[in-house]
């Protein structure tokens, strides 16, 4: 499995220390012109919903999956993914 963000596979598993999969990635992006990937567009198991998460949410990328920082109910407020967005360049 790619170590790097932005080389990141279309269901690659995101996880939770405690709480296991929560998720999987469904893109890598950047914002604006730059190469640096700053959100992850993850689709949740529980919603069924993708939201765009902030890249500094990953801890680790192991052959597991991407591992996030907080517990799932952290990322319930975010917002749905609005794919006319302009500003996101995908880079996976």
């Amino acid at each position: 499995m790619p170590r790097l963000l932005e080389n990141l596979a279309h269901g690659t598993p995101v996880l939770s220390a405690t709480e296991g999969k929560l998720g999987e990635v469904r893109g890598v992006f950047a914002i604006g012109e730059t190469r640096v990937p700053e959100c992850l567009l993850v689709y949740w198991l529980d919603t069924h919903e993708e939201t765009l998460l902030d890249a500094d949410e990953v801890i680790t990328i192991t052959d597991d999956g991407v591992m996030l920082r907080s517990a799932r109910k952290i990322y319930e407020v975010l917002p749905a993914y609005d794919p006319q967005n302009p500003l996101l360049k995908r880079l996976s």
